[in-house]
């Protein structure tokens, strides 16, 4: 029974954030890639994008009262096919989580691909953070065959399917967390 309080604490604290949030009008929040290019350095694409993060209220309330948020960065490379139909070559999933640390009241990003971990004073300065995707290796360029075309796409996604089970359906029937941007498409430059 220990290990389950502080998850009803967290569904509690959820779930009445949901139905408050339902009866006024707050910000829903919204992801938005603003840019994304990819640059060929010693024989590897690398990635670098700017992402508009900005979680709804009932999220961030989530996040200060102990849920740790999951997002998502999902990335394909797709090539051109003239005959047939574009194929994906390749696609690559970072997950980032981003918790609050009541303690020592530090908003904490770990990439949950590698394990690095950053620790940050404010929500705004660790959001903006995680936003920020720079040298992120995409591809191996030996992978790209020359005189063929590649677009490579990317979307932001929170993770709701990593929230305890409870969580999930409770957020799964909130709009303020159904937070996807577009697919943000451009082309592999070589």
């Amino acid at each position: 029974m220990r290990l389950r309080f502080p998850a009803m604490i967290v569904g509690v604290s959820l779930a009445l954030a949901c139905v408050a949030g339902a009866a006024r009008v707050e910000d829903q929040g919204g992801f938005v890639i603003r840019t994304a290019y990819t640059e060929l350095v010693g024989g590897v694409y690398y990635l670098n994008a700017d992402v508009d993060l900005n979680l709804s209220d009932d999220a961030v309330n989530a996040l200060e009262n102990g849920l740790p948020l999951t997002v998502e960065l999902q990335i394909e490379i797709i090539k051109h096919r003239s005959l047939l139909w574009n194929t994906r070559i390749a696609e690559l999933t970072e997950h980032y989580q981003i918790s609050f640390h009541a303690l020592t009241r530090r908003f904490i990003i770990t990439n949950l691909n590698s394990g690095d971990q950053q620790s940050f004073a404010s929500y705004r300065d660790a959001i903006t953070s995680l936003g920020q995707v720079s040298d992120l290796p995409l591809i191996d360029a030996k992978l790209i065959e020359p005189g063929s075309r590649y677009n490579v796409r990317m979307r932001a996604v929170l993770d709701i399917k990593s929230f305890p089970g409870p969580l999930q359906l409770i957020a799964s029937l909130f709009k303020g967390w159904d937070l996807t941007s577009d697919w943000y498409q451009w082309e592999l430059a070589s």
